[in-house]
């Protein structure tokens, strides 16, 4: 017998069975957002991970941190025995200009055209520029990427023909893009080899 205005025990007992299969559901809601959570972070922290290994690897590629190759590039010879260091490198042929391996501006009889500068008697190049400031970003990037701190510092690879005045527009422009350290490759050769064999390239 049911009293009126209440539920008859089936129905209490259908009601209790109803509310604990909710919690139950609600539980394993709550479970499986917690472990989605965790499945994110983990995911964020191994791309972290592999990114910083990508840079490493990119940093590191090649046996020699520094090259100097091109018929159109002969570096000066020294018995100089620092070793060659891991920077930027600007690099000038007898034909180009290069930062980094890449072409950024034509090189013609040991000058660059002067509709690439900052008007008449201008020391700026300006194509160099532009490519300098977005390596000295990607760098300053990677370097922040690795914890590391950002070293201001290039390498200039010249052609011992290079006029002395494109050496100048050159050191200049690299100081307008907030370089402000230098060393210059050269050849290691014996003292007793004149006009030595070249080997691998270091710089002063």
């Amino acid at each position: 017998m049911v009293e009126k205005g209440g539920f008859s025990k089936e129905e209490e007992e259908w009601i209790k069975a109803q509310r604990q299969r909710e919690a139950e559901r609600q539980k394993r809601a709550a479970r499986r957002k917690g472990d989605e959570g965790a499945t994110d972070v983990n995911i964020n922290s191994l791309m972290d991970i592999m990114v910083i290994m990508l840079v490493f690897l990119l940093k590191s590629y090649g046996e020699e941190p520094i090259r100097a190759v091109g018929d159109d590039l002969k570096v000066p010879q020294s018995t100089s025995q620092l070793e060659p260091v891991d920077t930027m490198t600007v690099t000038v042929t007898r034909t180009a200009l290069l930062v980094n391996d890449s072409t950024v501006v034509d090189v013609r009889e040991g000058e660059v055209d002067p509709s690439h500068k900052d008007g008449d008697g201008s020391l700026r190049i300006e194509p160099l520029l532009e490519s300098l400031n977005d390596a000295v970003e990607q760098e300053r990037a990677e370097a922040e990427l690795l914890g590391e701190e950002f070293e201001p510092e290039a390498t200039i690879i010249a052609d011992q023909t290079t006029p002395h005045r494109l050496i100048l527009e050159v050191l200049y422009t690299a100081t307008e893009a907030q370089l402000t350290q230098f060393r210059f490759a050269i050849i290691r050769s014996t003292s007793e080899a004149v006009g030595g064999v070249a080997a691998a390239p270091t710089g002063i």
